[in-house]
């Protein structure tokens, strides 16, 4: 009872985790598993060629992505992290804003000469929320299409795509988040149908699955520059100073996230990733011209998408980096392998920091359910963590989230770490601190021997782990300059973190 009780808890106040059915029409649950995604398309055509790097960790994502996007991997030019709400000047260079980290991406949305394509899981609603400037950065570039389409020869295509999944206010609607999308672009005028603006074409669409849902959280731009976080479109990652009466919980919370950004060939794998998912959603359509306050009386997600994706040429190369796109999905769980065997391959350290991370849903109860064991209640990237920090005395560090209640599920992990590696006398070789408060860390990033850098939209959670795990994509990378700014941030936040203490019973 006490396990179904917990389960039933966990469920019910995650946001990241699908309800049941029951709950409402828009609740579609996957059954069995997704076909694989095309890996000739995540590939890029196989039209770039990438000799296979020297650098170890960087090799063996090169291996790990043959055929599925390692053609891609080099000739990229790394443009840095990209930081909510706004960095701390020790770190980053990043000028301070009131859209925070979303200032750099409406940048790269407007550099667009051809195409946009916009992946989230939120959107939140508000005048002042990240969703209204997205809107209206789209708009100025629609009547910039108008006035000069001399600029954009071949016209703009933009594609908005939203995750299908719940809000806490609104457990009964994951589409929700899709028609918020839908009003913000209507009150910044842009039409949803057919434009009378010459060249400029808009797709607004919602994931088709609720359970799992999509988490991904990625911009690309003329398929040739591409972002990749954590970040949700919501209040929760504008800075403390944002405040408005119609925001939730009255402006932005100041959540820490990253985000970030590459220039060239590789922006071909996310196309490819971003269009698999779009085949599997559902797009607007309208019965009748919708207002912001109709839009979802007279309009629904329910007409099948299509996404023409050929290359006549190679990507050209944009600079000098290693930089691999990672997509995984149900159905396609290569990444979680990838991930693995990167954290089984460190020589030295790995420095995590993640919003939230957990074994089995099985360990995430054990602090009100028994004991979380090792290696049966552990994913596969924490059995190799660990493995790393036996065979060869890796250092682990977390710098973690302290949420209320997930936080139960780290503290169950690290109990469980601990136990493991106590009797060989490790368990001091694996450190966890809480990220500061009040704001927290909505981060998906790790550092494996300071040489292989990884952030994007995966948690080490089993959420978003195994055959139906979440939508997720990360990019991973060598550049150096990138690294070093992380490397910089962590030292930063985890010298004012505080220690994890586990629960006097777990100890």
């Amino acid at each position: 009872m006490r396990f179904l009780l917990a389960f039933l808890l966990l469920f019910l106040l995650r946001g990241d985790l699908p309800l049941p059915k029951l709950l409402g029409d828009g609740w579609t649950i996957l059954r069995g598993t997704l076909p694989a995604p095309d890996f000739n398309l995540l590939d890029g055509h196989g039209l770039n060629t990438c000799p296979e790097p020297q650098a170890p960790l960087s090799r063996l994502l090169y291996q790990r992505t043959q055929g599925q996007g390692a053609s891609l991997s080099c000739g990229n030019r790394v443009l840095g992290l990209i930081h909510f709400p706004n960095p701390d000047p020790s770190y980053s260079s990043q000028p301070a804003s009131n859209l925070g980290g979303f200032a750099p991406l409406i940048g790269q949305i407007l550099s667009a000469k051809r195409e946009v394509l916009i992946a989230n899981m939120l959107w939140d609603s508000g005048a002042q929320s990240p969703g209204a400037a997205i809107a209206a950065a789209l708009a100025q570039m629609r009547l910039d299409l108008q006035a000069h389409p001399e600029r954009y020869p071949d016209g703009l295509k933009v594609k908005i795509m939203l995750g299908h999944s719940i809000r806490l206010g609104n457990l009964t609607d994951p589409a929700a988040n899709a028609y918020t999308a839908a009003a913000q672009l209507l009150a910044a005028g842009i039409p949803l149908g057919d434009d009378p603006v010459q060249g400029w074409h808009l797709e607004l669409a919602d994931y088709g699955y609720a359970m799992p849902h999509q988490h991904i959280k990625l911009i690309v731009v003329d398929r040739q520059d591409v972002s990749a976080g954590g970040y949700n479109v919501s209040w929760y990652h504008l800075p403390t100073t944002v405040r408005s009466p119609d925001a939730l919980q009255g402006g932005g919370q100041g959540l820490n996230d990253l985000a970030l950004r590459v220039q060239g060939p590789v922006a071909r794998h996310a196309v490819a990733a971003f269009r698999d998912g779009w085949l599997l959603s559902h797009t607007l359509t309208c019965a009748a011209l919708p207002t912001p306050n109709t839009v979802r009386q007279v309009c629904g997600f329910t007409a099948k998408p299509t996404f023409a994706l050929e290359y006549a040429a190679p990507a050209p190369a944009a600079g000098n980096a290693h930089v691999y796109g990672l997509y995984r999905r149900s159905g396609y769980t290569e990444a979680d392998d990838a991930i693995t065997a990167l954290f089984g391959a460190a020589q030295q350290s790995i420095e995590v920091m993640q919003a939230q991370v957990s074994g089995t849903l099985r360990c995430s109860l054990t602090l009100v359910s028994g004991e979380c064991r090792f290696p049966n209640d552990h994913l596969s990237v924490w059995v190799a963590a660990l493995h790393a920090v036996r065979e060869r005395h890796v250092r682990l560090r977390l710098l973690l989230d302290y949420d209320p209640l997930l936080r139960w599920e780290g503290l169950a992990l690290l109990a469980s770490f601990r136990a493991a590696l106590r009797p060989d006398g490790l368990q001091d070789l694996v450190e966890a601190r809480w990220y500061k408060e009040p704001a927290g860390t909505h981060a998906k990033a790790a550092l494996v021997d300071g040489q292989l850098l990884t952030v994007g939209s995966q948690n080490l959670h089993f959420s978003s782990f195994g055959p139906q795990g979440l939508a997720e994509y990360t990019l991973a990378t060598d550049d150096a300059a990138t690294i070093q700014e992380f490397q910089n941030q962590f030292a930063f936040e985890w010298a004012r973190a505080s220690a994890v203490k586990l629960p006097w019973w777990v100890r």
